[in-house]
């Protein structure tokens, strides 16, 4: 029996990891925990530990920090936080090792108490790239701190490879969010529209914005001028909040004055969860913003991508993403694009789940903990 510890601090990470995390506690062969803090527990964030006891997933490991993103010094201190939580359930529990996915600060401080107190880390989607923000050099650092690498493509594995100065226990397995996409139920509009209380229209956006970390102003200006550019057409938006780095207050402030100018086109809902985020992706005609949701997952499915600004520069793409900068015209330009085309043309959605079924992440990630670790 493996001992193995799974730390989660955002809703993305968790449900890139849903699938696995079920596994891991069904599976005999492993003594499982999951470590669960940050903006899991904020009311403000969608209080998305809610999700996570709806997924059946035991609880007893809930590391509350104090969620605060005014200034640049709350980040470090809340890293701080996490550090101390993660240390001294690491100390009660004893793992083996301790699963992190990406590249946030709760991520990297997570790693840091694994590191220090002698647990194996093992890093989920390393290599990648996202030049705007601060998380692009927490992702690498994570990798150095890590044992063992699971990344999304070949190209990150190569990266993964380069930085750590050896191939051993570096496997590709793709990206985490297939096994979502495997086990997804499939949602009518109108069922979408009943869970949510969203009403969709002709045109509809899906609108994830998080702070440029690496930015003064935080990229707030590409934002302010999606906005106008939305404004100016006919088209329903669902905004879903950004991550809680700093400058996330100023753009919560910005998404609830805007929803209050046509709050009956305009929605915001913190966080809608797996299911009815991938949904979503299915469903609106675009995604707009600057998630890595937006490079990843929506791609996998021909959603109309728009990505704005400098904070996922350098990632790799899975598939077709209008690039623009934080200027109005270009915006504008690429908006009106998409609205003059139709939403992707009959995405074969089964094709892409048969295809799934043989190379499920997370089936690869527990056969190699079973056989090769």
């Amino acid at each position: 029996m493996k001992k193995i510890a799974v730390f989660t601090g955002s809703r993305a990470e968790y449900g890139l990891m849903k699938t696995l995390i079920k596994k891991l506690n069904e599976d005999k062969y492993f003594e499982f925990n999951l470590l669960i803090s940050a903006s899991h527990l904020d009311t403000k964030f969608g209080n998305t530990i809610d999700e996570i006891k709806y997924d059946g997933i035991p609880t007893e490991f809930v590391l509350p920090i104090t969620i605060d993103s005014k200034k640049k010094s709350d980040m470090s201190l809340q890293t701080s936080e996490v550090i101390k939580q993660v240390s001294l359930s690491l100390d009660k529990l004893n793992p083996e090792y301790l699963i992190i996915l990406g590249d946030r600060f709760e991520s990297f401080g997570a790693a840091t108490a694994g590191h220090l107190l002698g647990v194996k880390i093992i890093h989920l989607h390393g290599g990648e790239t996202s030049l705007g923000a601060l998380d692009d050099k927490l992702r690498h650092a994570i990798s150095q701190l890590s044992t063992v690498h699971f990344t999304s493509a070949e190209i990150h594995k190569k990266k993964v490879e380069e930085m750590v100065g050896s191939s051993s226990e570096i496997f590709n397995i793709g990206p985490m969010v297939m096994d979502g996409f495997l086990n997804l139920k499939l949602l009518s509009k109108k069922d979408f529209e009943k869970r949510t209380g969203f009403v969709f229209s002709k045109k509809n956006f899906l609108v994830t914005f998080h702070p440029e970390t690496l930015s003064t102003d935080f990229g707030i200006s590409g934002f302010k001028n999606l906005l106008k550019c939305l404004k100016n057409n006919d088209c329903n938006v669902l905004f879903t909040a950004p991550n809680a780095d700093v400058g996330s207050d100023l753009i919560l402030k910005i998404i609830k004055d805007f929803i209050n100018q046509k709050n009956n086109k305009y929605l915001l809902i913190p966080s809608l969860g797996q299911e009815l985020y991938l949904n979503a992706l299915l469903l609106f005609d675009c995604v707009a913003g600057n998630s890595s949701s937006g490079i990843v997952e929506a791609p996998l499915v021909d959603t109309n991508v728009l990505n704005i600004g400098d904070r996922q520069k350098g990632r790799y793409r899975f598939g077709h993403v209008i690039d623009v900068d934080n200027n109005y015209n270009s915006i504008s330009n690429a908006i009106n694009d998409i609205l003059d085309k139709n939403k992707k043309i009959d995405f074969n959605y089964r094709n892409l789940r048969e295809s799934i079924k043989k190379n499920s992440p997370s089936n690869k990630i527990i056969q190699i903990l079973k056989n090769k670790l």
